[in-house]
């Protein structure tokens, strides 16, 4: 039997060169060879168990598929041919080296639709564990950096105007907490992945005497999906991985935009590192912050390539339909963009320089310490709060008016102003010097979570032990993984 027609035998022709090149998907199988190669070890073994395969058949298989994995991981294999898939050419190559009598069986109980998702699962669960070590790795610079930032007053934005004062460090633990969020998904949508659907067959299961639990073993999964229909047809956990993906760039691509404001010169707070920098081809006074606009233009990516996987698959019937071959150079292009964003955010926020001086001098004349001026008449004199809303805002408006910081309104002047609002008071003389001075103002904050510098110091604290809880899981994920591969190479005689 020659190799261009190992799975025509029920037509007369083979696919013209047009037809095979528009149908094959050699090109994009490169990301699973070496996981196709692993699932079809462990196939091997489960032919041998069922009687399927001999001792001497099973050793001559896997040592040829031995030969092929050790290939696939330097480099050496290529995938060439006249092949559809990476499933063809495998087959085609143990047939080479051992003949059709025993390496014709190898794709007994098994069919294509089956192998495909096995090795899918595989890829994505090891992309998954890559993208979550990642994000740990980069969530941890935020942590790092808010540690040195508790103290460092800046203004906090609603509708892009000044509207509190917080402090950097509070900042950038917020976005810790987005991407521990980001992970927490990840690690969830895992569950969904590392399931074997091995031993579905076409749609249908097989009348061969397969243990479907032995490659769940092998391979080490955490268990099945166990309706043959759904192993096949189901592309579910694609969706769910893409989507926590877009979620995630999504979050990565916002804070890009603030680092982006924040370094302009209207702003200051920041600067990014040259390493991470551009400049102008014609504007010699230019240092861009070209990686981080790229992330946001990146996160539409993906955000498209979500979309185009739920187009592809929203209207197939169910079953295997050839339309689920596009789906994987979608996800792969979508975890590639992702770790990439990942890998330089690290790199921005770790080089990151922090105007300090800058970030200072904005908060201490910004309105933005107005409510703490209000709450200060609430707590103190039991002003009601509405009217302290009316009086600390006339007095925003006459500094605003004469071009004033709110620390160089007066006691008395602000006395004045609240007997003109209806509410007679006597002010200790320090009252705006308590509640106008940004770190007074941070220092002045009681609720949990807040950006007090006591609370943020007790956050990062336990934000620590939740990162190091989550390193250790995600090492015993990946540890149990790596020793289960070790003993199905080692069943299979594979050195």
């Amino acid at each position: 039997m020659s190799e261009e027609s190992l799975y025509r035998a029920r037509v007369s022709r083979g696919l013209c060169p047009k037809a095979l090149d528009f149908v094959s998907s050699l090109r994009d199988d490169e990301r699973i060879l070496v996981d196709d190669i692993l699932g079809t070890l462990a196939h091997v073994l489960g032919l041998k168990e069922a009687g399927v395969l001999t001792e001497r058949e099973c050793r001559k298989i896997c040592r040829v598929l031995g030969g092929l994995l050790k290939q696939a991981r330097s480099g050496e294999l290529r995938l060439e041919g006249p092949y559809e898939d990476v499933h063809e050419f495998l087959e085609n190559e143990v047939i080479k080296r051992v003949g059709i009598e025993i390496g014709g069986k190898i794709h007994s109980g098994r069919s294509r639709n089956d192998q495909v998702a096995l090795a899918i699962r595989l890829r994505v669960r090891k992309e998954l564990l890559k993208t979550c070590d990642l994000l740990l790795k980069t969530s941890e610079e935020f942590l790092h950096r808010a540690e040195g930032c508790v103290e460092l007053p800046i203004p906090f934005y609603t509708h892009t105007q000044q509207a509190q004062i917080g402090s950097l460090g509070h900042y950038f633990l917020s976005k810790f907490d987005d991407l521990l969020e980001d992970y927490d998904r990840l690690v969830d949508c895992f569950k969904r992945v590392n399931l074997s659907p091995l031993g579905a067959c076409a749609v249908a299961g097989t009348g061969l005497p397969i243990k479907r639990e032995m490659a769940v073993k092998l391979l080490g999964f955490s268990g099945l999906v166990e309706n043959s229909l759904s192993a096949v047809s189901s592309r579910g956990f694609m969706l769910e991985v893409a989507s926590c993906l877009n979620i995630l760039m999504s979050d990565l691509s916002r804070i890009a935009e603030d680092l982006i404001l924040w370094s302009s010169n209207e702003f200051g707070f920041v600067t990014p590192s040259d390493e991470y920098a551009s400049t102008s081809s014609v504007m010699p006074q230019k240092v861009n912050p070209c990686t981080l606009e790229l992330m946001r233009a990146r996160a539409a990516e993906v955000q498209g390539l979500c979309m185009g996987l739920f187009s592809i698959l929203k209207g197939l019937v169910t079953g295997y339909n050839r339309d689920l071959q596009e789906t994987k150079p979608i996800l792969w292009k979508i975890f590639d963009l992702t770790q990439d964003s990942l890998a330089v955010l690290k790199g921005v926020i770790s080089t990151l320089k922090i105007n300090e001086e800058r970030c200072l001098s904005v908060s201490r004349g910004s309105y933005a310490l107005a409510l703490d001026l209000a709450e200060g008449l609430v707590l103190e004199y039991g002003v009601p709060f509405r009217l302290a809303h009316r009086v600390i805002g006339q007095a925003v408006r006459k500094c605003a008016e004469e071009g004033r910081k709110l620390t160089e309104l007066s006691v008395q002047e602000l006395e004045e102003i609240s007997e003109k609002a209806g509410q007679k008071l006597k002010l200790r003389p320090d009252f705006i010097k308590k509640y106008a001075e940004p770190l007074a103002s941070l220092r002045f904050r009681k609720t949990r979570g807040s950006p007090n510098p006591a609370e943020a110091r007790r956050m990062l604290l336990k934000r620590r032990g939740e990162l190091k809880k989550r390193r250790r899981s995600l090492d015993e994920v990946q540890n149990k993984i790596d020793k289960s591969i070790s003993e199905l190479l080692r069943k299979a005689g594979v050195r």
